[in-house]
């Protein structure tokens, strides 16, 4: 006796399709070259990623199918070529949005950081990092979500989280820890008192030193204007006595 219940058909078209969206979205383990004596990021090409409890995905060219890199506790004092290696170690650099650099040696933000358009997290703890204003490239990454810069000498500066959190108002945690509202309104009162007024005297020494090259411009000028005008008198004068 046949029963009622009818199963339905294996559609192999349907089951591609999500295998397709799956791949696409799941961003997978990261990508996990930390503890590996890395001295430079061209180093990383000569190494393998640590396993991990999920396994890596790779595309048909070999690069990695993730979104996030782990490049901590090894001894970068620089990011040149990083670029070019997350381009050649990950199959869609543009979709990388979490970075961690911590406990290297790094002494500045470098602005190879600022390329990645979803860049939401990123870990500069235990660095070299000794001045605030490397803060102010983070400014036109407006994806970034969370930051890490304890354990850097500009830690000890004086208003170290209000000015990271008024330069980067779109942090929802910093050095591990959720901005409050108090937070906010602490950041912009600093933002009002210091960033400001430090931005706009610097601007005003910009102007300042624009209108001094034009004056200096315009003094060159009527000099020699000046100077043609004595080399006509003179002219004229010897036309005269010839």
């Amino acid at each position: 006796m046949e029963s009622g219940l009818r199963f339905p058909k294996r559609n192999n078209k349907n089951l591609n399709t999500i295998k397709k969206f799956v791949l696409v979205n799941d961003p997978g383990p990261p990508a996990d070259f930390s503890f590996k004596c890395v001295n430079n990021m061209q180093d990383v090409l000569l190494e393998e990623p640590r396993p991990g409890v999920k396994l890596l995905r790779r595309s048909k060219d070999g690069k990695l199918i993730t979104q996030s890199i782990r490049l901590n506790n090894n001894t970068l004092t620089d990011l040149s070529h990083f670029t070019q290696v997350i381009e050649r170690v990950l199959k869609d650099p543009s979709h990388l949005c979490w970075i961690d650099l911590s406990f290297n040696d790094l002494a500045s933000i470098e602005p190879v950081l600022t390329v990645f358009p979803s860049l939401s997290v990123l870990n500069l703890h235990g660095n070299s990092i000794s001045h605030l204003s490397e803060v102010d490239k983070l400014a036109t990454v407006h994806s970034l979500k969370s930051l890490t810069l304890h354990g850097n000498p500009i830690e000890t500066e004086k208003g170290y989280r209000s000015y990271v959190l008024s330069i980067l108002p779109t942090l929802k945690s910093f050095d591990f820890s959720g901005v409050t509202k108090q937070d906010r309104t602490t950041a912009e009162v600093w933002r009002r008192m210091f960033v400001k007024p430090k931005r706009d005297a610097l601007l005003d020494e910009l102007h300042s030193d624009m209108q001094l090259q034009h004056s200096d411009s315009d003094s060159t000028l009527s000099s020699d204007s000046e100077g043609e005008r004595q080399e006509q008198k003179e002219f004229e004068r010897a036309t005269i006595f010839k």
